[in-house]
């Protein structure tokens, strides 16, 4: 049974496109069922109450956090090339 749940904060104006590990995904529907939500539902209100958290709960930082301070920014021609190299190996490792 598919129960549409709408209201007026749920706006259709922006729509994001997200890959998500097979794993990751069933645990979420997993999730979206046990709160009786649709997966996109249950993004958006995962979503909400990690933006809502204080940032000091996020914690400071990632470790690499700072590491390129100081440093050169990568041009657009030099990370144009980055790209075009790693998909040109993404691209080789599947084919046959």
């Amino acid at each position: 049974m598919c129960v549409a749940v709408h209201n007026e904060r749920m706006s259709k104006s922006a729509a994001l496109t997200i890959r998500l590990p097979p794993a990751l995904r069933r645990s979420m529907e997993a999730r979206a069922q046990s709160q009786h939500r649709s997966l996109s539902a249950q993004v958006v209100a995962d979503l909400e109450r990690v933006a809502e958290e204080p940032s000091s709960a996020l914690g400071a930082g990632g470790r690499f956090l700072g590491l390129f301070a100081g440093t050169r920014l990568p041009t657009d021609e030099e990370l144009g090339e980055a790209r075009r190299l790693l998909w040109g190996r993404i691209q080789g490792a599947r084919r046959p």
